[in-house]
């Protein structure tokens, strides 16, 4: 199993809803998948720039990626949370969001929901992001999600990697799901979660 995942968030009140999401998909055959996304994105390659999904340019390749997670293979993974109903005021300092505590919680929940146990071998590629606590963050970060892995999935090989989305085209599509997501949730909208049905394994508000 391949599981490849990025965050997604607005900690913005001015800019609406207040949450944090992680969100990707998990694969059997994942090279198979690469080679789809591959060709779909190659028109795109002669620009001189990143694809991304934030980028208007590449606005096309949206609908393209939810089409492909839609595969018998694939399943569509999301967990996401509206700060406001964060009730545990540990994740807060002097009315300040602890960003890092929430988005491991977040991630170790939505592990916890997905059946690795039949899996002898499950590979999880998450988008490297910047931690606070910056190298050091980033060891103590990957160093719990392991530890956690182990206990609860102690017959399965867990590997955990924490990789640039530039140097991963599934994690590059990856952050085409997140975002589109990301939208769905800022709208309030359910149109993409309809379209996936029983391919989604989504997660509401679990802190």
């Amino acid at each position: 199993m391949n599981i490849y995942l990025d965050e997604s968030y607005n900690l913005q009140r001015e800019k609406g809803k207040q949450f944090i999401s992680i969100n990707g998909f998990a694969v059997l055959n994942d090279k198979i998948l690469r080679k789809s996304w591959k060709k779909i994105r190659k028109e795109y390659l002669s620009r001189k720039k990143r694809i991304h999904a934030t980028d208007s340019h590449f606005e096309p390749l949206r609908k393209p990626s939810i089409k492909l997670i839609c595969r018998h293979d694939v399943s569509a993974l999301s967990v996401f949370q509206i700060i406001q109903q964060i009730s545990n005021k540990d994740y807060f300092t002097t009315n300040k969001i602890q960003f890092e505590k929430i988005y491991l919680e977040l991630l170790k929940k939505l592990l916890a929901e997905l059946s690795l146990r039949e899996y002898q071998l499950v590979r999880i590629i998450i988008d490297k992001r910047k931690h606070k606590g910056g190298k050091l963050g980033s060891k103590e970060f990957k160093e719990d999600i392991e530890k956690f892995l182990k206990k609860n999935y102690p017959k399965t090989n867990c590997i955990f990697k924490h990789t640039p989305s530039n140097t991963d085209t599934l994690l590059e599509l990856a952050d085409f799901v997140s975002n589109t997501f990301y939208k769905e949730y800022q709208k309030g909208s359910k149109d993409i979660f309809k379209e996936l049905g029983l391919k989604l394994i989504q997660i509401k508000n679990p802190l």
